[in-house]
């Protein structure tokens, strides 16, 4: 009987799985090394309103993933607006009855609405894992303990999270294979509002992957902020490059093809997600040693979408008993 877990992670799938065991009576720990919640689903907070950086909308196909978010209907909204695709210097723009949808004001509020009743400890670098007799330790890089848990699951990226598991894992073999790919995302917000022709704009580029004007998202404010992703081939080749040289490879690419002058700036950022999306394909779900109490999910674990990481934690959570 699992009366008490640790979940390392505070994004989507380490929360909807704390939501969901809390559910069932078990005590949960949420661990994550970063100031706030959210993992890719996050926002950079500016003096001229939040910037999402990291997932830029979501869809809804699954059912059950559909009724999980019905719940939370105040936070999420859909995108409206016009969006399109470019290819061979042409604007291509969506006409199906594709939904978009977004939570308020920031792309992480669904993950803080969702670590509401949860005990999150932030800013915790969880390094090592070690069982004894039948409960598991964890502990930080500050070396602090935390102890006597039941089970533990991970849901950080595969690389970091081969790092924790014991070298006896059945499935750390595996877990280790798996590569992820980066993408960069440059937050520009000029001193003169530029208004895309479009809210969003997914890109066949040699460095573009994605532009959108992040304000058109409801209650970003009216900053003015665009969002600027590479595609993944060149985030790969270029990921130990000079991030100065980054960020003017993505401005200078966004204005020709846009036919804008987007500088002067009131704020300019670049950031690197190391781990955005699994390579390949991984349909595993999750993993889970009953024996041992260890598990793994996460949006890898599947299709590397937001909905992805929550099948993902739904599944593991059924077979947490």
């Amino acid at each position: 009987m699992t009366n008490k877990i640790a979940i390392i992670g505070a994004g989507i799938s380490g929360l909807t799985l704390a939501t969901k065991l809390q559910e069932k009576g078990v005590d949960v720990q949420v661990f994550d090394k970063g100031r706030g919640v959210g993992g890719r689903m996050s926002s950079r907070r500016t003096d001229w309103g939040y910037i999402d950086h990291g997932t830029q909308y979501f869809g809804l196909s699954n059912n059950e993933f559909q009724d999980f978010i019905s719940i939370y209907g105040e936070v999420m909204q859909p995108w409206q607006g016009k969006f399109a695709s470019w290819e061979n210097g042409i604007f291509h723009e969506d006409k199906s009855s594709k939904i978009r949808y977004v939570p308020n004001e920031a792309m992480n509020r669904l993950c803080k609405y969702l670590s509401g009743d949860t005990t999150v400890k932030l800013e915790t670098k969880i390094v090592s894992l070690t069982k004894n007799n039948d409960s598991w330790t964890l502990l930080d890089d500050h070396n602090h303990r935390y102890g006597d848990y039941d089970a533990v699951v991970i849901t950080a990226p595969p690389s970091q999270t081969a790092n924790l598991l014991p070298d006896d894992c059945t499935f750390k073999p595996d877990i280790a294979k798996i590569k992820m790919l980066p993408c960069f995302t440059l937050m520009v917000i000029p001193e003169k509002k530029v208004n895309l022709p479009f809210e969003g704009v997914k890109f066949s580029h040699p460095v573009l992957g994605w532009v959108s004007a992040n304000d058109t998202k409801p209650n970003r404010g009216d900053g003015g902020a665009i969002v600027i992703q590479s595609n993944f081939t060149y985030a790969m080749d270029h990921v130990n490059d000079d991030r100065e040289k980054i960020s003017q490879d993505l401005l200078t690419q966004t204005e020709k093809v846009f036919d804008f002058k987007f500088s002067p700036f009131h704020y300019f950022s670049l950031h690197l997600w190391r781990y955005a999306l699994p390579q390949q394909p991984n349909q595993q779900g999750y993993y889970y040693d009953a024996k041992t109490g260890l598990g793994i999910c996460g949006d890898w674990c599947l299709s590397g979408k937001v909905e992805g990481a929550f099948l993902s934690a739904s599944a593991i959570a059924l077979k947490i008993k």
